[in-house]
Order: structure tokens, then C-alpha cells, then sequence
């Protein structure tokens, strides 16, 4: 990195601009790539019908199963094996779904070779085809893993609007639902500025394709929150700017993160790496699952978590010492019992690499049995109940950046 961000003597980010240089051209090469892995596709389909083949097919790279799962010797980020098995998708099918497969596939492909040529932000609707999101959302990341590329470079977005409408919208990125707010400022490719500070209760977090420069004014932290109503009322008090531990930024994918939340606070790691990130979410599985996927990635995009994964980020809370430390407050808010499918999810933590007795989050693992053995849960809003979860926040968040201390 040249000179990416300059540093002030207490280890502080100062107001100076981060470049992404070099971006927007790697992204107009990749395009034409993708777009000529493309064509070969659409000539395979058409000499099987010029030929008057009984099947036309595609093949589909397999991906996410377990088996096909390597984790980095250096980081832990969950990593995809290579392999060249594929699954063979033809039309006429022996089933309609397969034949619907087929047409979803190459419906994809063409939307998306449209999108990459004209270079512009499209939209396409298919009601009659596309009529379930979670659907469309895999075949879009097989075709990406088949491809080799992320699923950005497809410029294809599968939000939750379409579902309601029951259609395929094609845009240059997936849709956001993360929220971020803090002390800086973004321009973006257009030369157009997002004023951060200006919005008390946060923003939309932006398209890491269209940033070119990030402006940080002596961020001092990064919190990831993983409730949206916890995100919102630390906001609306302005706390990224009155903790005691200094200014920082704050973000929220509102439960399990999206790609783009993702994507945007792995730029903000890769390019400010003195900045500390941490994690405030639920002391329950769901809670460490969403840790975990931001720290070492999801299987499901083993693929691309090298671009997605944030290695460095810790866990700040919620964990059983906090609980213990307010289990004389009479306001047990957020305190519950572990459900059946908690308990579940429990289980299988403990029986993956990441959570093993000689793993890397020997702390996680401890936890999580701690849980089973409680049976005990806990929202971050059990906080609340003993000195507040600002006071609280700046006591644990001053502690850890004085053990950043040389």
C-alpha cells in the first residue's frame, strides 16, 4: 500500500484521504473477461442446436459442500478446495424443474452478458420465471463460481424487493441493507461526497465498486453491531462521537451480514489495518455465527472470502462475564433460555475446526459451552441493565485500545 493512510503518534487514523487507485481499471478489464467466458457458453448452446443435438447443456461448478472446504494456514478464512467436478444442467429435462433450471441459467447469463456490455445499471423483471429469491440468489453464485469470479462482476443484485414483485433486477452490486455512521466522509467514482458525520442515524452503506477515496477523521475504533435497534439508538445519541475512548465508526448488516456490508468493512481492514474492529452482538449461536462469518467467511462463498473476510476483527460482547457481572440486577432483560434449535446450532459449532479444543477460538468454544451448560442466552440490551451500554461501551472500548498501547 503507498501511502494509504498517515498516522498520527498515538496510533490514531488522521483526516487524510484513502485512495483505492488502480479499481475502476481492474474492473473494466474483468468485465470483458467475464463477458467472453460468457459468449463461450452461449456458442457451446448454439452448435448443440446448429448440430441438432437431442440435449443442449450446461455445466455448473459445483461449490459449498463440506468436503470442498479448506480453511488458510495463516488467517483461518475458509477457503474452497480447488475442484473440477460439475454438474451437467440440460434441456429437454427429464423433469420441469430441471428444464426450468436450465432456462433460469441461461436467462442469467443473458441478462447479465447485457448488463456488462452496455456498461450501464440495468433493470430486468421475469415474474413468470424467476418467483423465488433464495433461488435465484444460489444460481447467481454458481454461475459466478463456474466463471471464477466474484459475484460482483456479473452485475447482478438479488434484494429482497424482489421477491415481493417476483422478478430478477440486475444492478452493479448485490443490494444493501447494511447502515454505517461515523466521523468520515466517502467520494465516490462520480466525484460525488457522502458526509457520514452529517447523518446522525446512519446511512446506507455504500458500493465498495464506486468508492475512490475514503476521508477518515482520526477514527480511533470500528464497532460492528449486529441489532439494527441497538445500531440506531447509539446513532441517534451521536456515541461514535462522545466515546470516551475517542471517535470512531460504527456499522450494521442487521443481523447476518450481506455481501456488501461485508465487502465494505473488509476494504476498511485492508486499507486502514492500525484501526481496531469489533464485534457487539447477542450471546447465543446466532450471535458467534455472525462473528464468525465476518471473521472467517461463510462456506456457501468459500470462493470469495479472501475478498470478504475480516481476520482481525475481536469480540468485544456480549459474553458470560458480562452476564455474571449484572446477575444481581433485579431488570433480567434479554436474559432467556436457550431454545431447541439454539441448542442445535450449539452442537455443530463445537464440532467445526474453527470452534475445536486445540482451534483458534479456544475463548468462542468455551462460551458456547458455557451456554450449554447455563442454558442461557442473552441480548446485547442486557447491557442495559447494569451501569448502560454506552458507559459499558466506553469502559470495554478504552480497555482494549490501551492494550494497543507498545
Amino acid at each position: 500500500m503507498n501511502n494509504l493512510a498517515s498516522h498520527s503518534s498515538d496510533g490514531a487514523v488522521s483526516s487524510s484521504q484513502v485512495p483505492f487507485k488502480g479499481h475502476r481499471t481492474a474492473n473494466c478489464s474483468q468485465a470483458g473477461a467475464v463477458v467472453s467466458k460468457i459468449e463461450d457458453i452461449f456458442e457451446k448452446v448454439a452448435q448443440c442446436i446448429l448440430d441438432e443435438e437431442k440435449e443442449v447443456s450446461i455445466k455448473i461448478k459445483t461449490r459449498g459442500k463440506q468436503s470442498a472446504i479448506d480453511y488458510d494456514a495463516n488467517t483461518g478464512i475458509i477457503t474452497s478446495k480447488s475442484t473440477d467436478e460439475m454438474k451437467t444442467v440440460q434441456f429437454p429435462s427429464k423433469s420441469p424443474k430441471e428444464a426450468w433450471k436450465f432456462t433460469a441459467f441461461l436467462r442469467i447469463l443473458e441478462l447479465s452478458h447485457e448488463a456488462l456490455v452496455k456498461g450501464v445499471v440495468t433493470t430486468k423483471r421475469d415474474p413468470e420465471l424467476f418467483v423465488k429469491q433464495a433461488v435465484v440468489d444460489r444460481y447467481v453464485d454458481d454461475i459466478a463460481y463456474t466463471l471464477g469470479v466474484e459475484r460482483d462482476a456479473l452485475n447482478v443484485v438479488c434484494g429482497s424487493a424482489i421477491l415481493n414483485i417476483l422478478s430478477l433486477t440486475f444492478d452493479k452490486v448485490a443490494a444493501a441493507k447494511g447502515l454505517v455512521a461515523g466521523s468520515f466522509k466517502l467520494t465516490r467514482n462520480d466525484g460525488s461526497v457522502i458526509d457520514y458525520w452529517a447523518e446522525s442515524e446512519g446511512m446506507l452503506i455504500a458500493n465498495t465498486r464506486e468508492i475512490k477515496s475514503l476521508q477518515l477523521q482520526d477514527i480511533r475504533w470500528i464497532l460492528v453491531i449486529e441489532k439494527e435497534a441497538t445500531f440506531r439508538t447509539l446513532a441517534t445519541s451521536r456515541y461514535w462521537s462522545t466515546c470516551l475512548a475517542g471517535t470512531g465508526l460504527m456499522l450494521t448488516a442487521k443481523g447476518y451480514p450481506d455481501i456488501q456490508t461485508r465487502q465494505f468493512l473488509h476494504l476498511l481492514f485492508v486499507h486502514s489495518p492500525c484501526i481496531p474492529i469489533y464485534a457487539l452482538v447477542d450471546f447465543d449461536p446466532d450471535g458467534l455465527g455472525i462473528l464468525s462469518t465476518y471473521k472467517y467467511g461463510s462456506v456457501a462463498l468459500a470462493h470469495e472470502n479472501a475478498s470478504l473476510a475480516v481476520p482481525s476483527i475481536r469480540w468485544l460482547g456480549v459474553k458470560s462475564s458480562d452476564i455474571v457481572q449484572i446477575a444481581g440486577e433485579e431488570d433480567k432483560t434479554g436474559q432467556l433460555k436457550l431454545s431447541a434449535r439454539d441448542r442445535r446450532i450449539a452442537g455443530k459449532m463445537l464440532e467445526k475446526d474453527i470452534f475445536a479444543e486445540e482451534g483458534r477460538e479456544a475463548e468462542w468454544r468455551r462460551e458456547v459451552q458455557v451456554m450449554l451448560m447455563l442454558n442461557v442466552k442473552a441480548e446485547i440490551q442486557i447491557l442495559s441493565s447494569g451501569v448502560g451500554l454506552e458507559k459499558w461501551l466506553d469502559g470495554e472500548l478504552d480497555g482494549e485500545l490501551l492494550q494497543e498501547v507498545p
